[in-house]
Order: structure tokens, then C-alpha cells, then sequence
């Protein structure tokens, strides 16, 4: 089990609950090295960690902060802007008082946020242990719970998101322009692990989920090249709803167990190419 403080933030924006297991995902990749060439249409942004290891593409969300925090990574002085707001703001050191006075401070300032700003978002954030909660009124909602403020995979991947042909656009996953695809380019979901809330207080229902199947069924129909990713197997059960589904087309369930556990975790890879 991993210390307190360590390990929740891997990705460039981490999202729990959103996040592949960084074994499957590597492993993905390796089987499927050409997708790294192609371009990521993502109609669920999150994390962008499908996204950003491709050529380019664009990444779409519902909620209005991840696009936001994903514009701030992707400049040049993000991680510098982030860990001077952290020793200004923060004193360089979490702390309950300071973490409710900056939250109060940020949801005054979110209806017209500076990059400043959403760099102490980030940071509350990092302190609530990347738990993305929001009010009915969009404003951050997250608890005290402090990890370590870690951006090293921010500075690895920074150059590589400056200089890629990454778009962001805020809306929902049906709002996509089909004109805007060519043979390269690849549409792609992550599926939230299971029904409840997430993010800025949307909720991922079973007829939400039935609405995005439907959806990359039709994108199948329009021979539109998709990858749909989710948690299939969660402490040993499986998603009874995506196992029926992903029967129609070509799957990997990473990593592979050849024992059953009821600790066992794994995510499905479903692509129709």
C-alpha cells in the first residue's frame, strides 16, 4: 500500500476514477505502438493520458475546469507558475487554515479565472488528493486531505505538450464535428468506473452509459476508428454491461490474470480497427 502522500499524482492531471492502471496502459501501448502516431479525438478529457502520448488531437470535456487546468499544463511556465503560487500562497507547506482560505479565495475569482488562479486550483487539488468535487454553483468543494505536491511528470511531458497539435474544447461527447477527422485519427473515451458522481456534479448513470455506447456504435456504422477504454474488472467482478458490449468488436483486458482474485483489477481496450 502506498504511503500518504505518495503516488496519486502520476499523470499530468490526475483524476481518480478516471485514470487507467499504469501497467495496462503501458502494455496497451506496447501491443498497439502505431496508435502513437495517430491523432486522439477524446470526448471525456480527464487526464489526457491516452491523448498526450499520441501525435495530437483534441480533447473535449463537460466540465469547464479541466479544460482550463489542461490550457494552464500546457504552457511553457506551468510547473514553474504552480510551485511559486504553492511557496507564495501555500508558504510552501499544506495546512487546514491556509487550504480553507485559498479555496474560499479561488471560488471567488473562478467565474474569470487567471492562469494564476487555476495554477491554485491545481494545488488544491494536489492538497485534496486530486478528488475533481465541485458545488451545484462551481465552486471547489474539495476536503483537506494532503498529498505531496509532485509535477515531475509535468516537467517531462511539457515539451512535448507545447509543441503538439493538441486542441481543447469545452462540451459534451456528442458535440464532436465528424468533419474534423481523417483516416488518422482515432476517437476515444474513458469510461468513469462506475455509476455515482464525478467531477463538477455530473452524474455517470446507466442510461449515460447506454447513451455512449449507442454513440460509439454509430461512430462503428460511420466507419469512424474509435478506442474506448474503461475499469472492467474492479476487486475480481466484472462490468457485466461493457463484457455483453465489447463482444462486437476487438478487445484487450489488461493486465491478463490467470488466476481469478476478488483483489484483482484490470481495464478493457475496445477499438474497431
Amino acid at each position: 500500500m502506498e504511503e500518504r502522500g505518495e503516488g496519486l499524482n502520476k499523470a499530468v492531471l490526475p483524476y481518480p476514477g478516471r485514470e487507467l492502471l499504469p501497467q495496462s496502459k503501458n502494455a496497451f501501448f506496447a501491443l498497439k505502438s502505431g496508435l502513437k502516431q495517430r491523432y486522439i479525438y477524446d470526448l471525456g478529457l480527464s487526464t489526457g493520458e491516452v491523448m498526450y502520448e499520441c501525435a495530437g488531437g483534441m480533447g473535449i470535456s463537460e466540465e469547464k475546469y479541466i479544460i482550463q487546468l489542461h490550457e494552464l499544463l500546457r504552457m511553457g511556465y506551468a510547473e514553474s507558475l504552480i510551485h511559486e503560487v504553492f511557496e507564495k500562497d501555500f508558504k510552501g507547506k499544506w495546512g487546514p487554515a491556509k487550504f480553507k482560505r485559498l479555496r474560499r479565495d479561488v471560488n471567488l475569482s473562478l467565474s474569470n479565472p487567471s492562469k494564476r488562479t487555476i495554477a491554485k486550483l491545481y494545488c488544491l487539488l494536489a492538497c485534496s488528493g486530486f478528488r475533481h468535487k465541485f458545488d451545484r454553483f462551481n465552486n471547489f468543494a474539495g476536503d483537506y486531505f494532503p498529498h505531496a505536491l509532485d509535477t515531475v511528470n509535468l516537467n517531462v511531458l511539457n515539451k512535448k505538450l507545447i509543441n503538439s497539435d493538441f486542441i481543447l474544447k469545452h462540451g459534451k461527447f456528442y458535440s464532436l464535428d465528424k468533419n474534423l477527422l481523417t483516416k488518422q485519427s482515432v476517437v476515444n473515451f474513458h469510461m468513469p468506473n462506475s455509476a455515482g458522481k464525478y467531477g463538477q456534479k455530473f452524474i455517470w448513470s446507466l442510461n449515460k452509459k447506454s447513451d455512449l455506447l449507442e454513440y460509439f456504435d454509430y461512430l462503428n456504422e460511420q466507419k469512424i476508428d474509435f478506442l474506448l477504454t474503461s475499469r472492467f474488472v474492479s476487486r475480481g467482478r466484472k462490468d457485466p454491461i461493457l463484457d455483453s458490449w465489447s463482444k462486437k468488436y476487438s478487445t484487450l483486458v489488461l493486465p491478463e490474470f490467470k488466476e481469478k482474485s476478488s483483489f484483482l483489477s484490470s481495464d478493457i481496450f475496445v477499438t474497431n480497427f
